[in-house]
Order: C-alpha cells, then structure tokens, then sequence
C-alpha cells in the first residue's frame, strides 16, 4: 500500500514537472506576430499581367515593388547617411530590366491616393532622385491595353 502511494506520488511529481517545462517553454517561445500578404494589391496585380505580357514581346523584365536603396546610390561620403535615409524605406511599384537586369525604367503606378499632399511630396522626391541618376521614371494613373503599350514606346 505504501509503495503504491508513492508511485501515485511519483508520477503526479514527474507529471507536474513535465507540464511546467512545456508552459515555461511556451512563455519563453519568441512570437513573431506576422503573416503572409500578397506583394500586389488586386489593381497592381491587373496591371502587372499587361505590364508583363508587353514587356515580354520586347524580352524586358518586369520587377516588382523595388526598394530605392537598390536602384540608387549616395554618391556623397560627407553625407551619406541623411541621403540614404531619404531612400531607405521607400519603394517604386515596378522595374523594367532587359534580361541582363539592367534598369531601363521604373513605373509608378498611381492612383488617388497620391493625390495627399504627403504622397505629391513623395512623388517629386522620387521624380528628383530618379532624373538625378539618369533613370527614367514613367507614372500612369488609368491603365488598358494600349496605354501600357504607350509605355514602351521608346524600347
């Protein structure tokens, strides 16, 4: 009887050690509160098939929502950082390369949300930087077949 109490006791000792591990484990356990989202909202995403299906019949690619940190670069070591942050977290909507990834231009795709007076400040700086460094910058607001057409014009 007294060996039966105490593997009684023993294994309610072993479950409640085990049961602590696994809800310290679960508290100490990193979160991270993500989750996945597509890279185009719904009208990027229309646009982009007749960017693509354009820019595939002159062998360009079409990349999309590109960094500015990865399209310019800060040529002023003196103030290298108060340029760079200007560029760090912004981005255009698509970049048309030839199939060496060279830049040809960049588009924005805009919309009535670039009609603040936050976004037109953003859109000239984007003007600005781009036309500083020899890159094309196309903008278009409402978009068909042919008006994505008209974009290559020059290629």
């Amino acid at each position: 009887m007294l060996e039966q109490k105490f593997l009684i006791w023993l294994a309610a000792g072993v479950f409640c050690i085990v049961f602590l591990v696994l809800l310290v484990r679960h508290f100490l356990r990193k979160r991270y509160s993500y989750r996945a989202r597509p890279i185009l909202t719904k009208r990027e995403y229309k646009f982009y098939l007749l960017l693509r299906r354009e820019a595939s019949r002159r062998k360009m690619i079409v990349c999309p929502k590109v960094g500015l940190k990865d399209l310019l670069e800060v040529d002023s070591r003196k103030q290298y950082m108060k340029y760079f942050r200007q560029i760090a977290q912004k981005h255009v909507d698509f970049v048309l390369c030839d199939e060496d990834l060279h830049v040809l231009f960049v588009l924005e795709l805009d919309d009535s949300s670039h009609d603040t007076k936050t976004a037109k400040k953003r859109d000239t700086f984007k003007n600005r930087a781009f036309r500083a460094a020899g890159i094309p910058l196309k903008r278009i607001r409402n978009f068909d077949e042919e008006s994505v057409r008209r974009l290559f014009r020059d290629f």
